[in-house]
């Protein structure tokens, strides 16, 4: 790719000359088709039917209504008042789910179904830009690995757009990649377009898909490639240009993403904004995160308790720092190349955001990078050793298949329960899986749903999960010490729940109740451990 020598077969004949390499070749497809049966079947196997409990499922639900029934604009009008444009969630999601909750309604089964085939897709498309930036042994064994991978079996049961982000990542990468390859100008083709279209569709999905659009400059600028980072610029620009303006002239204030970045913790907005010293520290957690923690987390999953244990840690930080050497390999070998450039801008955003989200969803769109550079650190290392040196590319295999068996065997011993879960479901216990918190929390709604007026107004801590379980408005509260100021949101409500699934009603919502506790009163208790339902007395 770019200006940069290929790695194909030819370029390392020692390797080449091997049965292996000759079998990887010949079988190249059989591994692919080989990988899609195996990522479908731990998806299948895995799936969770039932609602995510973070909220921002509900929200691309709602949006995706809202661009079925566009009376009143792109926006998620759940609660009373006045109708509000949306701006924080692009719209690029909730146009993927559109057609299907026209066909539908809002059945989950349907939606994550869509997760399923984004994860299929993806799998695919790495198998593709691996043939074009490898040798054939490692590109199937890459392959492979990444279609057990935990993670993206996980949120293949999800309606988020992290499956969708990753394979329209996965496609820019790949037509930007056929682009300029060979070295040279990058050539204004076809695939260069495509590649463009899909870049700003990802950064319509997820806004951190800006990143993309940083890595694409960077590369460009790194290869003093003047006129294509120029038109790169102008065409990505003139495809997002639309959204950003919109967001300008229906709202006049700052992004929710902007915002949130700036504050010290979004969930204690009382903490002020962060200064250059809160920015330091906040990256030297992020390193400590993902270094020590999530990295075990791309290996073992993000629902493996295997990723707890002190083992993990020790992974954590070896994945860790075979990527990092890999990465950094594959500059000093190559040059900046076009994978580089986003692994790199992508991975320092990722270091800045907020710590208070540090988890493994948000690095998800670098996994399959990850596992391309930790073979390439095995591969270099191994060179090195000159008796080994014929054996590297071999080694570098072995060692994503060592990934694979642990990923694999991770999820083999979440089969039997999840199994179980699905029995349950399918025989109609809607709650089957969920903890004992969460199960409360939506047998609050249930029963708000068969026992309240269809005008009642809710408040709750997951307004939009409440809002399409229980079918009725809803309002949330603000995060803030401020007594009064929560209940001037919440007595807006004829209801409020009183859960036990979230830190911030006790943080912030019980204190206002008790200040004000005669303004309420208990209509509903649910078994231990108890969420109520409370009917604000106007």
């Amino acid at each position: 790719m770019a200006t940069h020598k290929q790695q194909t077969p030819d370029a390392h004949p020692a390797v080449s000359s091997s049965r292996l390499t000759g079998w990887a070749g010949r079988n190249r497809r059989n591994v692919l088709y080989v990988s899609l049966l195996a990522n479908l079947v731990l998806c299948l196997f895995l799936f969770d039917p039932k609602p995510h409990t973070g909220g921002d499922n509900a929200s691309y639900i709602i949006l995706a209504q809202s661009i079925l029934h566009p009376g009143d604009g792109y926006t998620q009008h759940i609660g009373p008042g006045p109708v509000v444009p949306h701006t924080q969630y692009p719209f690029g999601y909730p146009l993927l789910l559109a057609p299907l909750v026209a066909l539908a309604g809002v059945n989950f089964v349907v939606l994550k179904l869509l997760s399923v085939a984004f994860s299929l897709l993806s799998v695919f498309l790495f198998h593709r830009i691996m043939k074009c930036n490898t040798t054939p042994v490692i590109a199937a064994a890459a392959t492979l690995c990444f279609a057990l991978n935990p993670v993206l079996v996980d949120f293949s049961h999800w309606v988020l757009s992290e499956e969708a982000f990753l394979c329209f990542s996965l496609l820019a990468l790949y037509f930007l990649t056929e682009a300029t390859r060979g070295g040279g100008e990058v050539r204004f083709g076809r695939t260069f377009w495509l590649a463009v279209v899909c870049l700003a569709f990802t950064a319509h999905i997820r806004s951190i898909g800006v990143a993309f659009v940083g890595g694409g400059m960077l590369y460009f600028m790194v290869r003093r490639q003047w006129k294509a980072l120029a038109v790169f610029f102008l065409a990505v620009a003139a495809l997002m240009a639309p959204w950003t303006i919109r967001n300008h002239l229906v709202s006049t204030e700052n992004s929710a993403v902007a915002s949130a970045f700036m504050m010290i913790d979004p969930y204690k907005p009382e903490l002020g904004t962060i200064t250059a010293a809160d920015l330091a520290r906040r990256i030297m957690h992020n390193i400590s995160t993902y270094g020590g923690f999530d990295s075990a987390r791309v290996v073992l999953g993000s629902e493996s308790l295997w990723a707890l244990s002190v083992p993990a840690v020790f992974l954590a930080v070896v994945v860790s720092l075979l990527v990092v050497t890999g990465l950094l390999g594959r500059i000093v070998k190559h040059g900046m190349g076009l994978l580089e450039a986003y692994f790199s801008f992508f991975l320092c955003i990722v270091l800045v955001w907020p710590d208070a989200w540090s988890d493994v969803r948000f690095i998800m769109p670098l996994i399959p990078l990850m596992l391309f550079y930790l073979a390439t650190a095995v591969e270099l290392i191994v060179g090195l050793v000159r008796p080994w040196r014929k054996r590297a590319t071999v080694a570098a295999a072995v060692a994503l298949l060592a990934v694979a068996a642990l990923s694999l065997s991770a999820q083999v011993v979440r089969i039997p329960f999840n199994l179980r879960m699905l029995t349950a479901w399918s025989s109609g216990n809607r709650y089957a899986g969920y903890p004992p918190n969460w199960r409360r929390f939506f047998e609050a709604a249930d029963w708000i749903r068969d026992n309240t007026p269809a005008t009642a107004v809710v408040s709750s801590r997951k307004p939009r999960l409440v809002y399409l379980w229980s079918n009725r408005r809803v309002v949330g509260y603000p995060f803030t010490t401020d007594t009064e100021a929560v209940m001037a949101e919440v007595t807006q409500a004829d209801y409020v729940i009183l859960d036990n699934v979230s830190g911030t009603t006790d943080r912030y919502l019980i204190p206002a109740l008790k200040k004000h506790q005669n303004q309420f009163k208990i209509v509903h208790r649910t078994a231990a451990p108890p969420t109520w339902v409370l009917e604000v007395l106007k």
